[in-house]
Parts: structure tokens; sequence; C-alpha cells
């Protein structure tokens, strides 16, 4: 494990992005990370899949992170 990138347990649907956010710290900054909802699927139903794998979006948060796949905002899209 990456001891300079902590996940907090913050998933949560946000509705002005019409995906999922969590966040992580990466070397003490915070940073947000967001999953768009599908299109077939309702927030909820989508929110509490990802909350199932948290482990597989941390995962790939990571390797975005470590790819440096952030947007002009900051922020990391999977």
């Amino acid at each position: 494990m990456n001891q300079q990138l902590i996940f907090n347990n913050d998933f949560a649907f946000d509705a002005t992005r019409q995906a999922v956010s969590f966040s992580c710290l990466v070397g003490g900054l915070k940073v947000c990370c967001f999953i768009p909802v599908p299109a077939q699927l309702q927030p909820d139903t989508f929110l509490q899949q990802v909350r199932a794998e948290a482990f597989n979006w941390e995962d790939a948060a990571e390797q975005a992170i470590a790819e440096d796949g952030y947007n002009s905002a900051g922020e990391i899209w999977l």
C-alpha cells in the first residue's frame, strides 16, 4: 500500500456532476475522484455498487493518480 495515498470512506452521489464522488489524500492534499453514473442505472443503485466494489475503484483511482490523470480542475474522473 502506498502510504502517501489515503482513501477516505466518503462515497456519495454528486447530483451536479451526475457522478459518484469520493476523495483521497495524496501527499497530504485532498483529491476528489468521480465516477459517472451510467445512463441505464439509478444513482442510488450505482452508489451501492460502487461502495460494494470500493477496493477496485480505489485501485483505479490510484493508477490514474500515478499516471497524472488529473483534469484541469485537479480532479480524477474514472
